[in-house]
């Protein structure tokens, strides 16, 4: 299991312009933004559906997302843990969590997980 210290350190290392590689070795495209986490971030634990089926603690959360429109679960995740976002010159952005970050190997992030398992917007 992953060390939440552990991973808010690796972010901590990410820096824009660096070349993002998945668990694979498949080059993704570079790091366009890094946000550190904010633990005092909205978080989902306790949230269920108001009335209408909209969410309070969700639309919070997406408030305070600049991000693409995502799942309010995602942006709270995102937000409480850190992330980095991908720029993909022909594709969606990419967006990985700070535990996703395996290590940082000079002007390389390595992912601990393929493509395919990272949210995209």
């Amino acid at each position: 299991m992953t060390n939440a210290n552990d991973a808010a350190d690796r972010l901590g290392d990410v820096r824009e312009g660096m070349t993002v590689v998945d668990a694979l070795g498949e080059e993704l495209g570079t790091v366009a933004e890094v946000k550190l986490g904010d633990p005092e971030a909205v978080t989902d634990a306790g949230q269920e559906p108001g009335p209408g089926g909209d969410d309070l603690i969700g639309s919070a959360a997406r408030a305070l997302w600049s991000g693409p429109d995502l799942p309010a679960q995602e942006v709270a995740r995102l937000r409480r843990v850190g992330y980095l976002r991908v720029d993909r010159s022909l594709a969606k952005d990419l967006y990985a969590a700070a535990d996703e970050v395996h290590r940082v190997d000079g002007e390389m992030v390595r992912l601990s997980v393929p493509a395919d398992h990272l949210v995209s917007g």
